[in-house]
């Protein structure tokens, strides 16, 4: 019984991944530490909330988006929700505009796009 079960168990994990692979254009490590974070000082600082196509799961997709949005210097935070398939982005509007932070999202896969971006208030 407890093989029966572990085997079970190893081919939902399986299936998850390959989920997530085959809609996934190229396959892309995720450490399993918080992302890195570029702590930038902030010249003028803005919001922007980005409505993100193309995630089909929340370790593969989003977090990699997340990770590559952190990473990006000018950007101050970013946290990407898979659930709600957006993103919220601190950046600087001196060093970013819309166009580069649509840039790294487009970057990370060619799968994911931006279908809307709205410039909002500071949280």
């Amino acid at each position: 019984m407890r093989s029966k079960l572990f085997t079970l168990s190893l081919l939902c994990t399986a299936l998850f991944f390959i989920q997530c692979k085959e809609k996934a254009p190229k396959v892309i490590n995720v450490a399993t530490t918080a992302p890195e974070m570029v702590n930038t000082p902030l010249g003028e600082e803005a919001h922007a909330t980005l409505t993100i196509e193309g995630m089909t799961c929340a370790v593969g997709c989003a977090a990699v988006i997340q990770k590559n949005l952190n990473a990006t210097a000018g950007i101050a935070e970013a946290t990407v929700d898979f659930e709600s398939k957006t993103a919220v982005v601190k950046y600087d509007a001196k060093i970013l505009d819309f166009d580069k932070i649509v840039g790294v999202v487009k970057d990370t896969g060619s799968a994911y796009s931006v279908s809307e971006i709205h410039q909002t208030a500071a949280h």
